[in-house]
Parts: C-alpha cells; structure tokens; sequence
C-alpha cells in the first residue's frame, strides 16, 4: 500500500511539472487529460492508468495506447469570440471515432493562446462549455477528447477558442475615413479580426476594428448598416462636382459665344436696313431732282 501511495505522488508530480512548463500531454508521461493518472505497473510489464467519473469515463483501470484512434474533431475550436459581460455564450466541440470506442471530454481554461499547459475546469465533461462572462478579459478554452475502447484509451486536443468579455463600451465615428469602432472607454481599445454581437446584432471587425461588410469587406456606417462614405467615394463625388462645374462653364461659355454671335447678326442685320433706307432715300431724292427738271 506504501509503494501505491508513492506511485501515485510521483505520477501527480510529475503532471504537475508536466502542466507548469507547458509541455504536450502527448510528449510528456501521456497522462490523459491530466484527470486519467499513471497507475501501477500491474506485474507484467504493463503501465496502466486510472480514470476518473469525471471524464465521463466509467471508473476503471485503463492502458493508454497509442496505436487505438485518436478521436477526430469534426467541429473544432477556433478565433475569438466578443461578448459584453455577461453575455451567455457557448462554446462546442464534437470529435468522433470509428473503432467502436466511447468518446469523453474534459475542457480545459488557459490564460494565454496554447491549447496545453491549461487549468482542468471541474465539471466540464461534455461536448459543450458555458465560461463565465461575468468580468471583464480574455480566457483561452481547450477541450481533450478521449477514446475509450475496451481497456483501453487513446487521446486528442482540440484547437484553442478564446473569449473576451468587454465592458464600458461605445461606438466612435473616425473622423478621416468614416469608419465605426467599438471603444473601450476605459483604454481605447477595441474587438478586431472577429465578430460581436452588440444589441442584438453580429458585427464583423477588420485588423484595424473597424464595423465591415462580412461579404465585401467594407466599412459599414453601423446607424444605417450601409457603406460609409470613404475618402474615395469624397474623391469620386468632388471630381464629379468639378466634371459638373465645367460643363456648366462650358455650356455658359457656348451660350455666350450664340449669344455674341446673335448680337453680331443683329447688328449686321440693322446695317443692312440701314444701309437699305439709305438707298430709298437717296433714290427719292434723285427722282425729285427730276421732277424739279
């Protein structure tokens, strides 16, 4: 009984240290899931691990084996997901296998982006986790799955998904491009490469956080939910104006030439009657010369 009690420390130290600098539960003693320890050797050359009811895994004596299938995700983990505190939010996994094995899981919290080295949550057995949301910051979620065939098991990791909860948040126009961000009053920051849903409605951010078109890409004013006016829609819209402006000169240049033109005619126009009246005159005159003879 002495010996199992030593077995057993030196197993949970060792996943300890396993846990602390971040290795690989695959390169390390392969302790599955850090709730499933390295038991005994049973007398025969075999190692052998304990499982815990946890896992969702019967309680009983497992060999872990490398050789039995690793569980595959279909539905895996993956970017970041904001949410204002408080806001419900679930995160789902599922992972299969094809040997006729039994398929368990245990999620895991990390503080930073790595799907090993992670705290075990209590509890989080299923293909589904709610994280609390009920403060602000940003926790990374993993999930271990375990085939449990037989008497034996095998394991895989999933992908890391994180979760940032924000508070005391606003949106703000940028006074050069038009574009809408959704700032953190308290430092300036703001959610970007990822989605929100705000106010019941799902934005998507670009790198620089701003509210776009999922499809386009685009900048999207978030009042309206239509493109925002760019600098080069201004640009468009000014060289318009000016294409405008100068066929309006232009029509007012060619009205003033008619114009000219018609004063020109008129003036022509009344010399020639002019000139027309100055030869009835003179043609009077000559006929009273004649009668005066």
């Amino acid at each position: 009984m002495k010996g199992k009690k030593i077995t057993g420390l030196v197993a949970a130290c060792a996943t300890a240290a396993m846990l602390l600098s971040g290795c690989s539960f695959d390169s390390g003693m392969q302790s599955i899931v850090s709730f499933v320890m390295k038991g005994e050797n049973t007398g025969n050359g075999e190692s052998v691990v304990s499982s815990s009811s946890e896992s969702g895994i019967p309680v009983n004596t497992k060999k872990f084996d490398s050789s039995l299938q690793e569980p595959t995700f279909t539905q895996d983990l993956s970017g970041t997901i904001n949410v204002t505190t408080g806001t419900k939010v679930t995160l789902q996994v599922i992972a299969g296998v094809g040997d006729g094995g039994t398929v368990g899981y245990q999620w895991y919290s990390n503080n930073v982006e790595s799907n090993a080295g992670g705290t075990l949550i209590e509890g989080a057995t299923g293909s589904s986790y709610t994280p609390d949301t009920s403060k602000k910051g940003k926790t990374f979620y993993y999930v271990v799955a375990v085939n449990d065939h037989g008497n034996a098991i095998n394991e895989s990791t999933s992908q890391c998904e994180g979760v940032a909860a924000w508070e005391n948040m606003y949106w703000q126009q940028d006074a050069d491009n038009g574009g809408y961000q959704y700032l953190n009053h308290d430092d300036g920051t703001y959610p970007s490469n990822s989605t929100m849903e705000i106010d019941g409605v799902t934005y998507t951010f670009d790198e620089n956080g701003y509210a776009v078109d999922p499809s386009t890409g685009s900048m999207i004013d978030v009042t309206t939910g239509q493109p925002v006016a760019s600098d080069s829609s201004a640009s468009s819209s000014a060289s318009g104006s000016s294409a405008s402006s100068s066929s309006g000169d232009q029509a007012a240049a060619d009205q003033s030439a008619a114009d000219q033109a018609a004063d020109q005619n008129a003036g022509d126009q009344a010399a020639a009657d002019q000139a027309a009246d100055q030869g009835t005159g003179d043609q009077a005159a000559a006929d009273q010369g004649t009668q005066g003879q």
